[in-house]
């Protein structure tokens, strides 16, 4: 595995890990679905561009990891607005937990999404 690899899988355990602290509390089953079809969506538009592949992702790839980047803010975006409804930049503002976990899991996206590995 090259030293590149390997440090952004560190960062994504560090980000899921994060998730489960501040993100999983407040999923609802619904936030979940959404984030699992809604993340594989997001992912098969997006990162490949509408390829057939999105099935083909080999697990520990920056392919891989982005995909469940992706679920993973689907599913906490989700959760958010049904949370607090149309008051999310109030949600994001008032708890900087929420925040920095929006911001980690874009980071992760374009790390692995641009750098590769």
């Amino acid at each position: 595995m090259k030293p590149k690899s390997l440090a952004q899988l560190i960062l994504f355990i560090i980000i899921a890990a994060f998730w489960y602290k501040v993100g999983w509390p407040v999923m609802t089953k619904e936030s979940l679905a959404i984030g699992a079809v809604g993340g594989v969506l997001v992912h098969w538009a997006f990162t490949n561009k509408g390829k057939k592949a999105v099935a083909l992702i080999e697990p520990l790839t920056s392919g891989w990891r982005v995909l469940l980047y992706d679920m993973m803010f689907v599913a906490f975006l989700t959760a958010l607005i049904q949370q607090n409804g149309t008051a999310l930049l109030d949600a994001l503002k008032d708890s900087v937990q929420n925040l920095a976990l929006l911001l980690a899991l874009l980071g992760g996206i374009g790390i692995d999404y641009f750098v590769g590995g």
